[in-house]
């Protein structure tokens, strides 16, 4: 994944924010590159991070990027090779009490993202449908391949 590619899902995550920060107006601060993370935000009640991952590869690199009492956002691209990583690290994402996942295609033609907070879906789902659960959000926003992710990031 190309470092161009990483830069416009940060520059799409920022928007995104910013819009869904429209009504209730609790951001207070939004930086890129900022205290080692790919976005930091200062709502009015509490610190949030950002790691943009397009791909995850590195599922142990990721992890040592959260505390499990901050409030962190994983964005990553909508692909089955990130909701299978999701899915086969599922006990190490549950351990983050304050994670939530952003699974994004912005060149969808259904929804552009769908999000997960696994430590609360963990608490409230059957585990025997978490994998059905997941697939089934997965499908409401279109799946990225290498080509897309060409077309679109590139």
């Amino acid at each position: 994944m190309t470092d161009k590619a990483k830069d416009n899902l940060v520059d799409w995550t920022v928007d995104y924010l910013k819009n869904k920060d429209l009504y209730l107006k609790r951001i207070e601060v939004i930086e890129k590159n900022k205290k080692g993370y790919d976005i930091y935000v200062k709502f009015k009640d509490r610190e949030q991070f950002f790691v943009v991952q397009p791909v995850i590869d590195d599922i142990n690199g990721v992890f040592s990027k959260f505390d499990s009492e901050q409030y962190f956002g994983l964005v990553v691209l909508n692909t089955k090779d990130n909701l299978n990583n999701l899915i086969n690290n599922w006990e190490g994402f549950v351990k983050f009490k304050h994670l939530c996942v952003y699974f994004v295609n912005p060149s969808s033609k259904l929804d552009k993202k769908w999000i997960i907070y696994p430590h609360t879906h963990n608490n409230i789902c059957e585990k025997d449908a978490l994998e059905k659960g997941l697939n089934s959000m997965f499908e409401m926003v279109e799946e990225l391949n290498e080509g897309a992710i060409k077309d679109t990031f590139i």
